[in-house]
């Protein structure tokens, strides 16, 4: 009499065919993809995933503990703040320098420790907290002597300072700060109105934009010499915002204006600087999260400028508001269409 020996290969074969045709997720377990895997029924890049799509205590886990990371952060940063601010008056000019200097030196060896510890993420944080305490020195600093300087100094010359670290240390958030930092470099210099001979005042969108499309052109240098942690969806969306969407702002400004004037020199560079932008975008580039964007924004503005118009020739409230209405709703439709068929063959995902 035969007797059939259920071997483990036909066991692992169940599971395999369990782990994919049962409806209940919760019927497969670590154990069960380390041994497809081990037996070559699944392959690495599968088991990573399989393994991760098992782990969500571990996931959460990891997540609780740089949420709490982040907010001892914010946190520390916040009372060095309101201590200095408390005690402003009783605190000697050396002790106020000489504190935040140590305190930066502090943080940039906790840092270099982190680092040896193979702790990146900590030691990042660490060093983000340094990069914004050399602000607050430059502001103490700027108190302490009085020096009458412009405001955008300090901006300046923070963002210079803390340049290396953002080189360096690679981190996402604390490359975001220092552009920020250089955003209010740029509209603290550009109050100063010291280029009004040569710029209107409305060209600071010109430069915004084209300030982002340098750091963009950047991004897309270092990513192809290997600088992969550049390479984020939500870095690209930032990005491409601070390269549409300033220019957006200025033509919705001058459509609802609707004065023959404000079609001068800069609104026909800033059309021009948007156009180029997204037709490489559309054609070369193909990245889905930077063409959205500039889709949106085209959107926008076809819309606001065909409702502007209406309104304007159309005397009649209750017609025009009729008509414009009609408009948009088609508008929408056909951007929707538009986009569904012009980011077939793209690259990535919005998100």
């Amino acid at each position: 009499m035969n007797v059939h020996t259920i071997s483990s290969t036909d066991i692992l074969t169940r599971d395999k065919y369990k782990m994919m045709f049962f409806e209940r997720f919760e019927l497969a377990s670590k154990r069960i993809v380390n041994q497809l895997w081990q037996n070559d029924y699944l392959s690495s890049p599968a088991r990573d995933e399989a393994v991760a799509l098992l782990s969500p205590p571990l996931e959460f886990k990891i997540w609780i503990e740089r949420l709490l990371l982040v907010l001892g952060a914010v946190f520390v940063t916040a009372s060095v703040m309101l201590f200095f601010a408390f005690n402003w008056a009783h605190i000697p000019p050396f002790v106020k320098m000489g504190g935040i200097l140590g305190l930066i030196g502090v943080l940039a060896g906790v840092n270099w420790l982190l680092l040896g510890r193979g702790k990146k993420f900590a030691a990042d944080l660490v060093l983000m907290v340094a990069g914004f305490m050399v602000g607050v020195f430059m502001a103490v600093f700027g108190q302490i002597y009085q020096t009458g300087a412009d405001s955008y100094t300090l901006f300046l010359t923070w963002a210079i300072l803390i340049f290396p670290w953002v080189v360096m240390a690679r981190f996402a958030a604390l490359w975001v700060m220092w552009l920020v930092v250089c955003n209010l470099a740029m509209g603290f210099w550009w109050d100063l109105e010291v280029l009004d001979t040569l710029f209107s005042p409305k060209s600071i969108i010109n430069f915004l934009s084209l300030f982002h499309l340098i750091i963009y052109i950047a991004m897309l240098t270092a990513m192809k010499m290997g600088e992969d942690w550049l390479n984020k969806k939500w870095i690209k969306l930032l990005l491409a915002t601070g390269v549409f969407l300033p220019i957006t702002a200025y033509i919705l400004i001058v459509f609802v204006d609707m004065r023959g004037s404000d079609f001068d020199t800069n609104f026909w560079v800033s059309a021009t600087l948007f156009g180029l932008v997204y037709l490489y975008q559309k054609l070369i580039r193909k990245s889905l999260p930077e063409y959205s964007v500039g889709f949106f924004c085209l959107t926008l503005i076809v819309i606001f400028g065909v409702v502007f118009g209406i309104l304007e020739l159309i005397n009649n409230d209750f017609g025009s508001i009729l008509l414009s209405g009609g408009l948009v709703i088609g508008l929408f439709y056909g951007a929707y269409r538009y986009y569904q068929h012009a980011t077939r063959d793209f690259e990535d995902e919005i998100l």
